[in-house]
């Protein structure tokens, strides 16, 4: 038998054996090399012929604060708030012809190389004098043509023609390169326009364009009328939009009309997107709304306002924290005080910490403010943890302060290890006179 006859009878008999493998599996016979690989296979360690091992179950994680719940990330995180996680305003400002990522909050005209705005292009008066804006082919043609990467051809003049038409058409696709083009005029007017037209009650997706306009503005009469329209509407994906888009202003002039939709709402459903908004945009009476909450005999408020502590954020919230440590709250209550001061790492936190970490009486939250401060990561906690760790009683106590300790050396050795930020030198003043 020549070598051309022996690779081809190999081949069968390779074939052959696969096959009879497979017909085995199929049939229900196991078969350890395939088992062996199977994606199926799950990890598990035999101890005997009548034991399995199975791997340890995950330990169960903290339950999400109301912000993760109404699926919004944290301002103060650097998330993205204006149009994650299905909000029917995202992109929109994107989905303009041209529009470039950082376009939605540009206003104005656009720029020119040296840094002074540009003046009026004529061919824009000579577009408009030609168009009919009862036509939406012609009206799209002349946004498009006004359009550019760096802003808009239009400007303050504009702003009546682009609302009147904004108004008599219903094409969201012309209403969406419309408001394009306000977002980047910006501006009063601007702003008192879009709130004109959602009162006319447009339909859901123009809606949901226009508070994402209004979110763009970001001056105090658009974040009132965006907590305007979230307490008024009974949409829920509305709701939804106005709530991502006013988180998105990062404006405390939202404080005030909150605290009021707060006191007056009856919804539980509104009071929750209130308390979460309050929890990022109202600072210190933010603050004192969610911890009022956390701490009201109603359950329903006490369960919004448990969950809205897990999103303290702001600094700003610190004093009302520390306060609600030394008047002393009920346990549920100082556990979340206890981790929002950890997860705000703020140095005015260590003190009180510290304080309760000595005095408190119940194991479990002495435990907690020690992980705290080892969150916190300042050196001016190592002498209290030191003192705990050394002469505490309970053995779980100093094992955990000797890990916030261990804890707040790394962090203090990468601080001292990080290079400093290197300033670019600046440029002397040019003399007078001189060509450029």
């Amino acid at each position: 038998m020549n070598w051309p006859e022996r690779l081809f009878l190999g081949a069968v008999l390779l074939v052959a054996g696969a096959g009879i493998l497979l017909a085995l599996r199929a049939v229900g016979v196991p078969v350890p090399i395939l088992a062996e690989h199977s994606p199926e296979a799950q990890p598990v360690s035999v101890r005997d012929d009548r034991s399995l091992e199975l791997p340890p179950a995950a330990p169960p994680e903290e339950e999400p604060g109301l912000l993760e719940e109404l699926g919004a990330g944290s301002p103060w995180a650097g998330g993205p708030l204006g149009g994650a996680g299905g909000d029917p305003a995202a992109g929109a400002a994107s989905a303009a012809p041209g529009a470039g990522p950082g376009d939605a909050e540009g206003g104005g005209a656009p720029e020119e190389a040296g840094g002074k705005k540009a003046g009026r292009d004529p061919l824009v008066d000579r577009l408009l004098a030609k168009v009919d804006l009862s036509d939406p082919g012609q009206v799209m043609a002349f946004l498009i043509a006004t359009f550019t990467p760096r802003g808009t051809k239009l400007g303050e003049e504009d702003v009546d023609l682009l609302l009147k038409v904004l108004a008599e058409q219903k094409q969201f696709g012309l209403r969406n390169l419309l408001m394009a083009h306000l977002e980047r005029i910006g501006g009063e007017k601007v702003t008192e326009g879009i709130l004109a037209f959602l009162a006319t009650d447009p339909d859901p997706a123009s809606a949901a364009r226009a508070l994402h306009t209004l979110g763009v503005q970001k001056d105090e009469r658009a974040v009132e009328g965006l907590v305007g329209f979230l307490a008024e509407t009974k949409n829920r994906r509305l709701r939804e939009a106005a709530f991502r888009n006013l988180l998105g202003t990062r404006n405390p002039a939202a404080t005030g009309p909150l605290l009021d939709v707060l006191d007056r709402a009856q919804d539980p459903g509104l009071k929750r997107y209130a308390l979460a908004a309050l929890s990022q945009l109202g600072g210190e009476q933010g603050a004192e709304a969610v911890l009022r909450y956390a701490t009201s005999p109603d359950p329903l408020e006490r369960s919004l306002g448990q969950r809205s502590l897990r999103d303290l954020r702001s600094p700003a919230a610190v004093p009302v924290l520390t306060d609600a440590l030394a008047r002393g709250v009920d346990p549920p209550t100082t556990w979340q005080v206890i981790r929002a001061l950890g997860r705000i790492r703020d140095v005015r936190a260590v003190e009180p910490l510290g304080r309760l970490a000595l005095e408190e009486t119940n194991r479990g939250l002495r435990i907690e403010a020690i992980k705290g401060l080892g969150q916190i990561g300042r050196a001016e906690a190592v002498p209290t943890l030191r003192s705990i760790a050394e002469s505490d009683k309970n053995p779980a106590v100093r094992r955990m302060a000797e890990r916030a300790i261990q804890a707040i050396r790394r962090q203090e050795a990468r601080r001292l290890s990080r290079p400093p930020k290197s300033r670019k030198p600046r440029k002397p003043p040019r003399p007078p006179g001189r060509d450029r």
